[in-house]
C-alpha cells in the first residue's frame, strides 16, 4: 500500500468512525435529541452560522484574544526563560514567586481577574497570558540548561565571542525544548481563551457555548466544541511545521 496514502488517510479513520456511531444512535435515537443532536441539525445549524456569520466572528473573536495574551506570553517567556536559564543568581531570585503564580490554575484567577479589569478584553488577554507564560518560561530555561557542556567548552577554547555563544550555540541547541513549549503554550492559551469566555464573556466560542446550554442548544454547543478542537489541532499544527523547517538539521525531526 503506498505509503503516502496511508500517512495521511491514517488521521481520519478514527474520525469517521465516530462521526458514523454517532449517525446510527441519533437515527436509532438510542439517545434523545435533546442531549446528542443528529448530525443533519448540526450541519444546518452549522450553514445558518456560517450565512450569517455568526460562526467567523465568534471564531475570530476568539483567536484575536488568544494570539493577543499567547504573543505576548511569547515575548516574556522567551525573554525570562533565556535570562533565568544563563543566570543561576536570577533564577533563583525570581523561581519562588514564579513557581508560587504557576501553581495556581488559570480558573482560580479568573474570579480576581475579572474584579480587577472587568469582563472586557484586557482579563481575557490577562488569563491567557498566564496560562500560556508557564509553559514557554519553564521549557526555554530547560533547553539553556540543557546545552551540552562540551558545545560551550569547545566554543571558550576557539575564542568565540560571548555574543556568538548566545545567538551560535546556545540558542540553536535550546531550539528543540523552546518549541515544546510554544506548543505547549499554545494549547493552553486557547484552552484559557475558551474557560475566560464560558465564564464570563458577551462574544467568542466559548460565549456560544454558555448560550446554546443556557437556551437548550446542543447542536449550538456541538458546533462550537467542534471549532475550538479544529482551531487549536489546525494552530498546533502550524507550529510543527515551523518547527521542522527551523530544526530540519535536527535528526529526530519527522518528515
Amino acid at each position: 500500500m503506498n505509503k503516502t496514502f496511508v500517512r495521511y488517510s491514517l488521521p481520519i479513520v478514527l474520525p469517521i468512525l465516530i462521526v458514523l456511531v454517532w449517525i446510527y444512535l441519533t437515527e436509532k435515537e438510542f439517545i434523545a435529541a435533546y442531549l446528542i443532536p443528529s448530525p443533519l441539525v448540526v450541519i444546518d445549524t452549522f450553514i445558518q452560522f456560517l450565512g450569517d456569520g455568526t460562526l467567523l466572528g465568534d471564531t475570530w473573536t476568539s483567536v484575536s484574544r488568544m494570539l493577543q495574551g499567547f504573543s505576548l506570553a511569547v515575548v516574556t517567556g522567551l525573554i525570562f526563560g533565556i535570562i533565568m536559564g544563563l543566570f543561576t543568581r536570577i533564577d533563583q531570585f525570581f523561581a519562588g514567586v514564579f513557581n508560587a503564580i504557576r501553581v495556581i490554575p488559570p480558573l482560580a484567577w479568573i474570579p480576581i481577574i475579572i474584579l480587577w479589569f472587568g469582563i472586557g478584553e484586557a482579563s481575557k488577554v490577562i488569563i491567557i497570558f498566564k496560562g500560556a507564560f508557564f509553559p514557554i518560561l519553564l521549557n526555554s530555561i530547560q533547553g539553556i540548561e540543557g546545552v551540552p557542556k562540551g558545545y560551550l567548552e569547545v566554543s571558550k577554547l576557539m575564542g568565540v565571542s560571548k555574543r556568538k555563544v548566545l545567538f551560535q550555540v546556545i540558542l540553536p541547541a535550546a531550539l528543540p525544548s523552546i518549541f515544546v513549549g510554544l506548543r505547549l503554550g499554545l494549547g493552553t492559551a486557547w484552552m484559557a481563551v475558551v474557560a475566560a469566555e464560558l465564564i464570563a464573556s458577551e462574544s467568542g466560542l466559548g460565549f456560544r457555548i454558555t448560550q446554546g446550554r443556557e437556551l437548550s442548544q446542543p447542536d449550538v454547543m456541538v458546533i462550537g466544541m467542534a471549532m475550538i478542537g479544529l482551531i487549536g489541532v489546525s494552530m498546533d499544527a502550524f507550529i510543527k511545521l515551523i518547527q521542522k523547517r527551523v530544526l530540519s538539521w535536527q535528526p529526530g525531526i519527522k518528515s
